[in-house]
């Protein structure tokens, strides 16, 4: 019984380790040429880039290039006017105490007026303050690293999701929660650095369970917000790769945090008839 359990053990040990991978393979289900899923994270650390030709080899192996959104095809207008509130102002919707204190870290942290920023979306804002505190060692944010590559390379371009999805995923969130989403960061901003060098740190390790855990555990992550940023968008994404992997190969490099449970991308392409698989490889930083 001892031996069983031990060799057990071994399996479940290997088993486990192998997949904890940033990168799946699909096949499968009448398709011609694999296509494979990359799990990114939307920083500009240089660690994040530090992949080992496997993951270049697999993309240099597929005819297409997909993302989250295709950002090369968003209008900059476009994207101004989506962070940007109707019919609401920041003092409006905190009170003076709270908005002094915002516009004083926001001077410390970006160095410029808050006032400049009265009419966006709280939420956007705090995507903004968070930037500030990530490691900047590359021009551009992975994903835009890999599209540039892509375009480059001559690769077709495609998004898995609009823009407008990211937009009214936002939206379902009251203005009322993002006002408290963006206090909360301000407040808590010495233990946001740190929960934010843990998630690289997990990122780094392949983990996507321990990933998606990290993020459930969030306080300011409510069950709601699952299923609107992720859940949702996770149907539409896992739609829109079958649709393009049946017509090429391709890498589609989408948020890690997409990619498992039983509503991630992955199982929804194997519940579509996929074989996904995980390949296993290195960072070297």
């Amino acid at each position: 019984m001892k031996k069983t359990a031990l060799i057990l053990s071994i399996l479940f040990i290997q088993i486990n380790v192998y997949s904890q991978s940033l990168l799946w393979k699909i096949s499968g289900n009448g398709l011609e040429n694999s296509s494979y899923l990359y799990g990114t994270i939307h920083i500009q650390d240089k660690r994040v880039f530090a992949f080992d030709s496997v993951v270049i080899n697999a993309f240099n192996s597929c005819d297409a290039f997909a993302m989250e959104i295709l950002m090369s095809e968003v209008k900059p207008e476009t994207m101004q006017k989506a962070i940007l509130m109707k019919n609401n102002s920041l003092d409006e919707l905190m009170s003076t105490k709270d908005y002094n204190s915002l516009s004083a870290f926001f001077k410390k942290k970006i160095g410029v007026s808050i006032m400049l920023y009265n009419k966006a979306k709280p939420f956007f804002l705090a995507s903004i303050l968070q930037m500030t505190d990530i490691q900047k060692d590359m021009s551009k944010t992975l994903d835009m690293h890999l599209l540039n590559k892509a375009i480059k390379s001559g690769k077709a371009t495609y998004g898995v999701e609009d823009f407008e999805d990211q937009i009214n995923a936002v939206d379902k969130i009251s203005l009322e929660d993002q006002v408290d989403f963006l206090l909360n960061y301000v407040k808590d901003t010495a233990t946001s650095k740190d929960q934010l060098e843990t998630l690289i740190k997990t990122y780094l390790s392949m983990d996507i369970v321990a990933i998606q855990k990290l993020i459930q555990e969030e306080e300011s992550f409510p069950k709601e917000l699952e299923k609107i940023f992720l859940i949702d968008r996770n149907k539409k994404m896992a739609k829109r790769i079958k649709k393009l992997s049946r017509k090429q190969s391709v890498f589609v490099a989408i948020g890690a945090a997409h990619l498992p449970s039983k509503e991630g991308v992955i199982q929804l392409l194997k519940n579509y008839g996929y074989t996904v698989k995980p390949i296993y490889f290195k960072f070297v930083y």
